[in-house]
């Protein structure tokens, strides 16, 4: 009784915080393995190479036992103050979505005219993955259910939580079965969350930028540069501006080359004051809004920001 009050605590913390700050998306997703061990795959050839790529839509269409434990899921994140983003419904919202504009046209005949870019902002990514896998073990009348399920960052890769187990051998219906393993695995889950959003509250979000130069820009990212009558060379004063404004000047610049510049383990604020003095939350599209208007302003180029999800940014130097 003691354990489930500590953990009921715990999470009406996490909900009274998230109720102010951006909350990232939560999805549930069959995992690679999951896939391609019940043929769950779609086969293309690119560049001479074949790969192969999950069929979500197929999954879900065709096994009932994962719709069943993702339903589990769905209720108890929910209980949580943790709704999930459905898959399903994403992967029909985009199938539609396709459809609809490929009939759109004007009154003059012009079609709508969406870039690659576009495209791939409208195929948003959940910011933390739910990997889940799951066999079904069958032993006479008695079966049991062998699970994996990890959180991962979909933007820093990392597992935030995790939970591996074998449910109860008994010859209980299937569907009661999938329950039980839920049971089993979501205090342990829940609470690898909680740690992830705590570490949150303490350090900031962890976030990437990318900086890329287009063909046009009138430098390269290794060349000096002149700022306020001194001479930088402009990935060292990006990183300044990195220094100054992440939480403690925690980040990585994992690479840096004449064309490209890569910061990871960016540690953000979670809230940045308005121009009123008001105190709004941020993800990491606002934060670079100001890095953006230096570039643009200091050295008179033109500098667009793609926002990737909550944790992940591009900015381009020379076009938009």
């Amino acid at each position: 009784m003691k354990r489930a009050i500590i953990i009921a605590a715990l999470l009406l913390t996490t909900t009274l915080g998230w109720s102010q700050a951006k909350k990232p998306t939560i999805m549930v997703v069959p995992s690679d393995a999951y896939c391609e061990r019940n043929g769950y795959v779609q086969h293309f050839k690119t560049m001479g190479d074949e790969l192969d790529v999950p069929d979500y839509a197929k999954a879900l269409k065709q096994d009932v036992d994962m719709r069943d434990l993702i339903a589990h899921m769905a209720e108890f994140m929910a209980q949580n103050n943790f709704p999930l983003q459905s898959l399903e419904q994403e992967l029909k919202r985009l199938q539609t979505e396709d459809a609809e504009m490929a009939m759109m046209t004007g009154k003059t005949g012009s079609e709508i005219d969406e870039t690659p870019v576009e495209r791939l902002r409208r195929n948003a990514k959940a910011d933390i993955i739910l990997d889940l896998d799951y066999q079904i073990e069958r032993n006479g009348p008695r079966q049991q259910v062998r699970f994996n399920l990890q959180a991962i960052d979909a933007y820093s890769s990392k597992i935030i939580s995790g939970n591996t187990g074998l449910g109860t051998n008994s010859g209980a219906p299937l569907p009661l079965l999938l329950g039980e393993v839920v049971e089993s695995f979501k205090d342990n889950f829940l609470r690898g969350l909680q740690n992830h959003f705590d570490d949150m509250f303490r350090n900031g979000r962890e976030v990437t930028v990318t900086i890329l130069k287009y063909g046009n820009c009138p430098f390269d990212f290794d060349d000096d540069i002149e700022i306020d009558g001194d001479d930088y060379e402009f990935r060292d004063w990006v990183e300044e501006w990195f220094q100054d404004n992440t939480k403690e000047g925690r980040f990585s610049t994992d690479a840096a080359s004449a064309n490209r510049i890569r910061f990871t383990q960016v540690r953000i604020p979670l809230y940045s004051q308005n121009r009123k003095g008001r105190d709004v939350a941020i993800d990491a599209n606002d934060f670079v809004k100001p890095l953006v208007r230096e570039i643009k302003q200091k050295l008179n180029v033109p500098v667009g920001a793609t926002p990737r999800g909550l944790g992940d940014v591009w900015i381009t130097v020379g076009d938009k």
